[in-house]
């Protein structure tokens, strides 16, 4: 099953109303929040999922980013994703590539767990930035 038809079928699945867009370079972009997209690259094979989570906390930035550091160990606080910072270290992102063909479930599952890691990150920087 290519991307477009698993792009289709979960589209279908969120029951939105019109087909999930695509930037200039064929990137889907699903919209998590008001300010939160999920882009979602076909590597052919595979796929490779990106977000920006939030601002990068400028406050103890070291201990943040150790936090950080400690949750891509073996990927178990990211959920397999890894997180990092844009090219300007203002901003937190999260990345991911699944280099191999997936069918839809497996699909899901991954843009579900993605989706979840997304969040948990963006309430810890959040979280961090406040305190």
């Amino acid at each position: 099953m290519s991307l477009s038809q698993m792009m289709e079928r979960f589209q279908k699945e969120l029951e939105l109303d019109k087909e999930i867009p695509q930037d200039d370079m064929g990137n889907y972009m699903v919209s998590m929040d008001e300010d939160i997209v999920m882009y979602i690259n076909d590597l052919n094979p595979g796929i490779e999922l990106q977000c920006e989570v939030a601002e990068c906390p400028t406050e103890a930035l070291e201990a943040f980013l150790t936090d950080m550091m400690l949750a891509n160990l073996f990927g178990q606080g990211t959920e397999g994703a890894v997180l990092g910072l844009n090219d300007e270290g203002d901003a937190l992102t999260l990345s991911q590539e699944i280099d191999y063909n997936v069918d839809y479930e497996r699909f899901r599952d991954h843009i579900e767990d993605f989706m979840n890691a997304v969040d948990f990150w963006r309430s810890e920087a959040l979280h961090h930035k406040a305190a």
